[in-house]
């Protein structure tokens, strides 16, 4: 009888510890302002936006991911990586990593808890237009030789 007794009191504390908890955990944002994360404006198809730890063996992982895939869009795509601090707690994140595909326009479109598979990452490029072709750039400089 005292088992019984005592679990059902530790079952009803515990209930009440997760009733509060799941009420204080901030609603992630469904549109980020391009300004908040340091842009002007987001490229014509959008940007990932990671929020990481140092050490996060995950976080790296991830963050290796998307620079792979941005890397192939031409510029059509960019990759933010938001560290801890004030920004990790204004926008509500509390687990690492945390990926956020934004469109041009702001609005979340996707969200990852873990490191997006590589497959994900080719259907949603597979889904952007290509950008328009720039014409080719020379480049040259005046400056002498150190050699």
């Amino acid at each position: 009888m005292l088992v019984g007794g005592t679990a059902g009191v530790a079952g009803g504390v515990r209930a009440a510890s997760t009733r509060r908890r799941r009420r204080t955990i901030a609603m992630l944002p469904d549109r980020i302002p391009a300004r908040q994360v340091g842009l002007d404006r987001f490229p014509p198809g959008g940007a990932f936006v990671q929020f990481s730890t140092p050490y996060s063996t995950s976080s790296r992982v991830s963050l290796n991911r998307l620079a792979a895939a941005a890397a192939h869009s031409q510029g059509l795509v960019t990759v933010i990586e938001i560290g801890g601090g004030p920004a990790h707690t204004r926008m509500g994140m509390r687990a690492t990593p945390m990926v956020l595909y934004v469109d041009a326009a702001g609005i979340v479109r996707r969200r990852w808890t873990a490191p997006p598979d590589r497959a994900e990452l080719d259907d949603l490029f597979a889904g952007l237009e290509s950008p328009t072709r720039q014409a080719p750039v020379v480049a040259a400089s005046t400056a002498k030789s150190l050699a």
